[in-house]
């Protein structure tokens, strides 16, 4: 059995001081275990109220709703709300699961992990919303304010109070290429929220006086780490790191034992179903529960060719790897970030309270995993600097992010040692606002001279997608403008613009709309618009089309963009032919 100790605060104690909210008296017990002492924070408020409510989790939620608006409205002026062609993919896959001739949970595709397209489905209700995008940008602005009170909840309960919570939630919140991607409708914001919670849930059950019910232990640390697993694979290196961290201290806490058993099988019952589904899920549909692995979608399908060329760098080289992450890191975090990042690691590893009070190192396990995934040569990241320059999978680093500023926010660990004349509860805060001052100064600084958002790396990384698929867009706007009745064909592999086109998908037949694609290939005169990329073997509407002779003769070209092409049918379609007259053989696999 453990022996409980109750101590007072002190200035020389691991603990938390008085710190934050007038008010508010923090008593602290420390419970003396096999791995070492475990800080147990209970906060009582004076008078039941807590007037400077912007000291605590609702003030870091504001200040970055307040970035967060900023940013969004910065990207739409600049057109870079769907500067990733990877937006419009996510925004596609949300709206067909309902908006479709065959909709349903088999549009979910394989290439991506389901949950984020199923909460972006609901704002792509709102059609002006999914057509420009900032329907994704409010959920995933959600995401951004979930990331920073999470933060700032590891900074108070890895003993940091008030002062260690702003510092790491506010190194995140202010870092513009983490900005920019919470701006958009991407997925990274909803691993990066999952896994930040799925932290506070864990230090919570460490460091608890008490042991947690099976039920709490389901809800906040089992409940946040499947929905991980199911937002980006990069959780799932997460996932492996906090269960070995989860199994290490149920042993060290509880023994082996009954009540250790049911601890871990509560943690592992949502993301070991979560898993489950996924694998089930790929059966069912694609014949194969690992076809997200081996598929012709897969990651490993996509960077082939790339390898054949010899420009995956870091195949098969682990200390490459390495370094080319580390280097997407860098340039992502900023100097200053990695080495506050560096000191505070060192201080927690000089005064290190046991690995209850460090669960937090699990966020590591997303840069693991990428590291992994660059070595076994299934992630392609390009670099500025590298030869041949590109920008390319930079968003692999931000997920780094929230371990780098966690790890900084240690540095506050350094007003734990005696220094005459000061308090620790004065140092603390000094320090806490040097750091904070430190990067919100230069984002406000960048901001007036122009170069934040617009040189951040994952801006420019957007950019060039939306130059290197301008084309493809200008089709899909040109559609949108002038395409207002009819059938419109096209192949959403070679031009996947179908936001942008802005129609319901009833009218937009595309690849993944089952019957309906298989009845305009095989009688493309029943469309009144379509959209191909001249002299591309793998656009089945344009070699379908091209085979039948119908280009030029039954459709007249009236746009053209590069090499993409938009035809309109001389007269008015016919009705569409029963489902007994469409051959078989044509037909489409959702992505």
């Amino acid at each position: 059995m453990s022996e409980i100790e109750t101590v007072s605060p002190s200035p020389t104690s691991d603990g938390p001081d008085k710190i934050g909210l007038p008010g508010s008296l923090f008593s602290r017990s420390t419970r003396k275990s096999k791995d070492g002492p475990v800080v147990a924070i209970s906060t009582k408020v004076k008078n039941g109220s807590n007037n400077r409510w912007w000291l605590g989790a609702p003030g870091v939620a504001a200040v970055t709703l307040l970035l967060q608006g900023s940013m969004v409205g910065w990207a739409w002026r600049h057109n870079l709300i769907y500067g990733f062609g990877d937006s419009l993919s996510h925004m596609t896959i949300a709206r067909r699961i309902w908006d479709s001739p065959n909709p349903g949970l088999s549009q979910l595709g394989t290439n991506w992990l389901p949950l984020p397209h199923l909460i972006l489905a609901v704002s792509s209700l709102w059609m002006w919303g999914w057509r420009t995008g900032l329907g994704g940008s409010l959920i995933t602005t959600g995401c951004a304010c979930v990331t920073s009170v999470s933060l700032y909840r590891i900074g108070q309960r890895t003993g940091l109070g008030n002062a260690g919570g702003w510092v790491a939630a506010m190194i995140v919140a202010t870092n513009p290429s983490w900005s920019y991607v919470s701006a958009v409708p991407l997925t990274e914001p909803f691993t990066v929220a999952t896994t930040c919670l799925a932290t506070v849930g864990l230090i919570g059950w460490g460091t608890s006086q008490k042991a947690y019910s099976t039920g709490l232990v389901a809800l906040f640390c089992g409940l946040p780490i499947a929905a991980g697993i199911l937002t980006r694979y990069e959780a799932w290196g997460f996932a492996a790191l906090a269960g070995i961290a989860f199994l290490w201290v149920s042993w060290k806490r509880f023994g082996w034992g009954p009540l250790m058993r049911r601890q871990v099988l509560a943690f592992a019952a949502l993301p070991g179903l979560a898993v489950s589904w996924w694998l089930i899920f790929n059966w069912s549909v694609f014949g194969d529960p690992l076809a997200f692995e081996r598929g012709p979608y897969s990651s490993k399908a996509l960077v082939a060719p790339l390898g054949s060329l010899g420009l995956i760098y870091g195949k098969g080289d682990l200390p490459a790897s390495f370094a080319l992450y580390g280097k997407t890191v860098l340039d992502i975090a900023g100097s200053a970030t990695v080495v506050a990042a560096f000191i505070g690691l060192g201080v927690a590893v000089i005064r290190w309270r046991g690995i209850r009070q460090e669960l937090w190192l699990c966020l590591a396990g997303t840069g693991l995993f990428v590291i992994a995934s660059i070595w076994q040569g299934q992630v392609f990241i390009r670099l500025p600097q590298m030869i041949p320059p590109g920008v390319f999978n930079t968003r692999f680093g931000v997920e780094s992010l929230p371990f780098l500023a966690v790890a900084a926010a240690q540095t506050l660990r350094l007003t734990e040692l005696k220094i005459p004349a000061f308090h620790p509860r004065n140092l603390r805060r000094i320090l806490a606002l040097l750091m904070v001052g430190i990067f919100s100064v230069g984002w406000a600084i960048g901001v007036l001279n122009g170069t934040i958002p617009g040189s951040a790396l994952t801006v420019l990384e957007a950019k060039s997608d939306a130059r290197a698929g301008m084309d493809q867009r200008l089709v899909g706007q040109w559609l949108h403008n002038n395409a207002t009745s009819g059938y419109i064909l096209l192949d959403d592999t070679v031009i996947p613009v179908l936001p942008l086109i802005g129609f319901d998908f009833h009218r937009v037949i595309f690849s993944s709309s089952g019957s309906m694609w298989r009845r305009l290939l095989s009688h493309p005169r029943l469309a009144t618009w379509v959209a191909v990329e001249v002299g591309n073997p793998s656009d089945v509407v344009w070699t379908t089309l091209e085979k039948e002779g119908v280009l030029g003769t039954v459709f007249l070209p009236v746009a053209g963009f590069g090499t993409y092409r938009i035809f309109e049918r001389e007269s008015a379609p016919q009705q569409l032919p029963p489902d007994h007259l469409i051959p078989n053989s044509l037909a489409g696999t959702p992505q």
